[in-house]
């Protein structure tokens, strides 16, 4: 494992914003980068539920009038992948790596390794035995995963991203810029499939194919553990297993005047959609 220089990482307060709010955010931390390449980790959830859909997904996937009786909104962000369903009890996280970083990989996929490991080490620290998915793994998965499938950003494995019994408990995916990578990740207490499943434009019966495709991939703590830790503990055993690992000290501070504004200039780019 990679010891990394003792300059401690900025680690900014925990919200549950509206969704615009918090995605205008992930904005901030790459652009901060450009005006400090230091480090910077933070944590968020979810108070109202909110469909997030892909930089790539088409607004066409989404049943809207379904959105629009379930009181959803609908966003886009910035970075790939399908539909994730932002709700209560789904723990988020950011973090942002300078270009010159030593654990900043050029090699998008080989850029999780790192991040992986530290998640199964808290995961192990909470009481739940986790793997990472391995490159051959994932790539025999994209070629046989169910079409369906493909419509939920958890519905496949990628390269070192969290199992636990065979599901996948820990997502990631990443936004790329010349000052540096965000490192986006995702973990729900309930996973909610069914949820998710009925929020898309399929027929009933591939809705429910999907919820319980989804059911046999994903899992939630609650799915895992006898009882579920809260926040606190997940955020506690994260920095104890990053300390451990790599040496590093999360140091807490507050947004910069120059984040603020960048995250105020973002924010329209991901109002709601509906």
């Amino acid at each position: 494992m990679s010891r990394i220089p003792a300059t401690p990482w900025r680690l900014l307060p925990y919200s549950e914003e509206p969704p615009e709010v918090e995605l205008a955010a992930a904005e901030a931390l790459l652009a901060g980068l450009t005006h400090m390449p230091r480090p910077a980790l933070r944590w968020y959830g979810a108070r109202q539920p909110a469909l997030v859909i892909g930089s790539g997904q088409r607004l066409t996937d989404v049943d809207t009038s379904e959105l629009a009786a379930a009181g959803v909104t609908l966003h886009k962000r910035a970075s790939g992948g399908a539909a994730v369903l932002f709700a209560p009890g789904f723990l988020m996280q950011d973090i942002a790596l300078p270009a010159d970083h030593p654990l900043h990989q050029q090699d998008v996929s080989e850029s999780y390794r790192w991040l992986g490991e530290v998640w199964v080490a808290a995961l192990r620290e909470l009481g739940l035995a986790a793997r990472l998915v391995s490159i051959p793994e994932s790539r025999a998965d994209a070629r046989t995963l169910d079409p369906l499938a493909r419509l939920a950003c958890f519905g496949g494995w990628s390269p070192y991203e969290v199992l636990a019994n065979e599901r996948k408990v820990v997502g990631f995916s990443q936004i790329r810029r010349r000052p540096g990578a965000l490192l986006q990740v995702g973990l729900y207490s309930r996973w909610p499939g069914r949820e998710l499943a009925a929020l898309l434009r399929l027929p009933p019966a591939e809705r429910e194919r999907l919820a319980t495709l989804l059911d046999g991939r994903v899992a939630g703590l609650a799915d895992l553990l006898p009882a579920p830790p809260p926040p606190e503990r997940i955020i506690v055993a994260f920095a104890g297993a990053l300390a451990d690992r790599h040496g590093v000290v999360l140091a807490p501070a507050g947004w910069r005047e120059d984040e603020l504004a960048a995250a105020a200039a973002a924010r329209a780019r991901y109002a709601p959609m509906t």
